[in-house]
């Protein structure tokens, strides 16, 4: 059996954000368990938005799109902004929209977690 492949999306566009260690705390743990990982944060979430009438992409767009596809689990993370997730993880997560035609669409067959920190960056 192939270890299992967890791909992280979230934080902020600011490299190393609480939102970002916080996700890279997650994947070391899945690593020490025996999974790849990923992670899919800071400027790599600098995408267009999302038209899904629109079929072009950017490199960053069908890249994360990619990932997800390959994904046995997804670990989103996403700081706190007026108590709900921000609009770059928002944006993100619509391209997950691309999966609908997929063998696994949006990723149905992968385990999710979600992790949301406080905009004081002490978690939930």
């Amino acid at each position: 059996m192939n270890s299992p492949y967890i791909v992280a999306v979230g934080g902020t566009l600011r490299p190393n954000s609480s939102t970002e260690r916080a996700m890279r705390h997650v994947l070391a743990a899945a690593q020490r368990a025996g999974a790849r990982v990923k992670l899919i944060s800071g400027p790599s979430l600098q995408l267009p938005l999302y038209q899904p009438d629109n079929s072009e992409r950017s490199d960053a767009a069908r890249d994360l799109v990619a990932e997800l596809a390959l994904a046995d689990g997804i670990v989103l993370g996403s700081p706190g902004y007026h108590g709900s997730i921000s609009g770059v993880i928002k944006n993100a997560l619509d391209y997950a929209e691309d999966l609908r035609t997929d063998v696994r669409p949006y990723s149905a067959a992968a385990p999710s977690v979600a992790l949301r920190l406080r905009e004081d960056g002490r978690g939930p």
